[in-house]
């Protein structure tokens, strides 16, 4: 697909090894939910990004990426392809028409936004991104942009792209990470019909993935143990001076989207149950 077509173009223009020291481009897998338990079907986002390294490259070239559900998952589903209307004006470049990406399915215009692969039911999304064009010349269907754009991801990360799922109804601890991943760095930028070398980065992944909790709402339950008792006597009262509660709607018992000191009387009389959440 494209990251082989791709990888098998660019061969050619790799500069010598050793002329540079290596490149590297480090991903980052980002969402507003990681590290939180949320209820199931709630919205779940992301968010890839990019950062290369300076003073070995002339920025990024080329980025395709892979979001995985780890096997450990309780539950497998298969994850949608990004937004389309997020893809980030800095990557035009990168994508169809003007850039190198794979063709759009299911009626989507391009697939820089991913694409699923994998066994109904628990699809993964493939080669999420795409490729300047730096052969100097402009393609006909792809590549229609032969003006390559540098700095793309320097000096601070750069988001390639983002989307989102609903959370799944089996609860439990879920991961995703990124993996598979290629990145292209540009060695040199000359005008057209000049062609622009790029030569492959080292890809870091060390904090490419994400983690969340699947739970129903269990309010009551301010140190989201499982179990209302006295030890979530000191995290409610907490929260109310504005610490973030282990889980907003726990600690916001009667409901009315605030803590505040309206929680108090419900929260007290849910206490005087106690007990394991439901």
């Amino acid at each position: 697909m494209f990251r082989a077509m791709i990888c098998m173009t660019l061969a050619g223009f790799l500069l010598a090894a050793g002329a540079l020291a290596t490149p590297t481009a480090t991903l980052t897998l980002t969402s507003t939910v990681a590290g939180q338990t949320i209820s199931p079907g709630a919205t779940v986002d992301w968010t890839v990004k990019v950062s290369v390294s300076t003073g070995d490259n002339f920025g990024l070239a080329l980025i395709a990426i892979d979001l995985v559900q780890d096997a450990s998952n309780p539950a497998k589903f298969d994850i949608p392809p990004g937004d389309t209307a997020s893809i980030p004006g800095a990557m035009n470049g990168f994508n169809r028409p003007a850039g190198i990406s794979n063709p759009g399915e299911s009626g989507a215009p391009s697939g820089y936004i991913g694409v699923q692969r994998g066994t109904v039911g628990e699809k993964n999304l493939a080669q999420i991104g795409g490729g300047q064009n730096t052969f100097g010349q402009a393609g006909t269907s792809i590549g229609t942009d032969p003006v390559v754009d540098p700095g793309i991801g320097q000096p601070g990360p750069q988001i390639v792209m983002s989307g989102h799922f609903a959370a799944p109804s089996v609860q439990g601890t879920y991961t995703f990470r990124l993996q598979n991943a290629v990145a292209n760095v540009l060695s040199a930028v000359n005008n057209p019909p000049q062609y622009s070398p790029a030569a492959a980065a080292t890809v870091d992944l060390s904090v490419a993935s994400l983690t969340f909790t699947v739970a129903p709402i269990c309010r009551g339950d301010c140190n989201c143990d499982g179990v209302i008792d006295f030890d979530d006597i000191s995290p409610f009262v907490a929260a109310l001076g504005g610490a973030t509660p282990c889980r907003f709607e726990n600690v916001d018992v009667n409901a009315d989207g605030v803590i505040d000191f309206d929680d108090i009387s419900p929260f007290v009389e849910i206490l005087s149950g106690g007990g394991p959440c439901p």
